[in-house]
């Protein structure tokens, strides 16, 4: 079942079947805020309690898009031989965080049953058409989401095309709340990864890796008591997957091939909430003098199309 209904004056769109109810917001940002889960009568991620919640904390509730992921110094850097200034919008440290795609509204293009009966919806969002990006990113890019409802799995599909005329860097990732109900205890996360980045005081990579050290234990899964994390981690050769679980309940977070990074952040002491963030590139990638392979670095040429791939699967045990 695919319903549209009136959110406090904003357009949803809900997707429903016998395991999940996902809600999603095109107008804001195209933001999956809620996934609720029928057989443990549960919501599984932090949602807002309204839509100017949303609108007003944009990063803090469901699973935001970040385009470029995090972090860039000074909102500053140079790539194909062109110099680029985000906005700065994180005045403590001078810093841009999050994207530039934060909040704006999504068009929904597209929304029924496959051909193998899955829910789905599709929403677009045109770059070119938003004044205040191009201010920032001149590049006409078009981005395209499917979300797609497959019994407990929820897939993120994104096409990116280039109807431009000049190379785009690009980087994704999405920030993805997850309620770890107070039990931090009762939590267990498993990352298969190969080193952490080295961190300076504002959170910005220093270009070094370093060993997993304390964090190896994550490899084969680790406990959430008394982690405190705002981590980045290298992927390296592993797949580009996360699993949180406890007694009744595993959540595969999972990215395809061009996703090399994760940052794991707990907003403190692991103790409500947990983010997995799955990123193509790395905090900072343009500005760190560390090859494409390792950095995520990447462009999209005039009249190519780069598609990815992140999905959500709910897996009652």
């Amino acid at each position: 079942m695919i319903k549209q209904m009136d959110w406090q004056g904003t357009v949803v769109h809900v997707l429903e079947n016998d395991v999940l109810i996902v809600s999603i917001c095109p107008e804001i940002g195209n933001n999956v805020y809620s996934i609720w889960d029928k057989k443990l009568q549960r919501e599984m991620l932090r949602t807002p309690e309204s839509p100017a919640a949303l609108a007003e904390q944009f990063v803090q509730f469901g699973t935001p898009i970040l385009m470029p992921p995090n972090r860039i110094h000074k909102g500053q850097f140079q790539f194909d031989g062109r110099d680029y200034q985000l906005d700065i919008t994180q005045p403590a440290t001078g810093n841009h965080i999050h994207g530039v795609v934060r909040q704006q509204p999504w068009k929904m293009t597209q929304a029924g049953e496959n051909e193998t009966g899955q829910l789905f919806i599709t929403s677009v969002l045109r770059l070119a058409e938003d004044e205040h990006v191009q201010s920032q990113y001149p590049h006409a890019l078009e981005l395209e989401i499917t979300y797609t409802l497959d019994g407990g799995k929820l897939i993120h599909s994104l096409k990116a095309t280039n109807s431009g005329e000049k190379l785009a860097p690009f980087g994704y990732g999405l920030h993805t709340w997850f309620l770890i109900d107070g039990e931090p205890d009762s939590w267990k996360l498993q990352l298969p990864v190969e080193g952490i980045w080295e961190l300076d005081a504002v959170n910005v990579p220093t270009g070094k890796i370093l060993p997993l050290e304390r964090y190896e234990a994550l490899i084969e899964g680790d406990s959430l008591q008394g982690h405190n994390m705002d981590t980045v981690f290298q992927i390296g050769d592993n797949p580009c997957v996360a699993i949180l679980s406890k007694d009744q309940v595993q959540i595969r977070y999972s990215g395809s091939e061009l996703f090399k990074q994760w940052v794991i952040f707990t907003k403190g002491e692991a103790q409500d909430f947990i983010c997995l963030e799955p990123y193509t590139w790395v905090t900072n990638a343009p500005n760190i003098d560390q090859p494409a392979e390792v950095t995520g670095l990447r462009g999209i040429a005039p009249g190519e199309a780069l598609q990815l791939e992140v999905t959500l699967e709910i897996i009652h045990t």
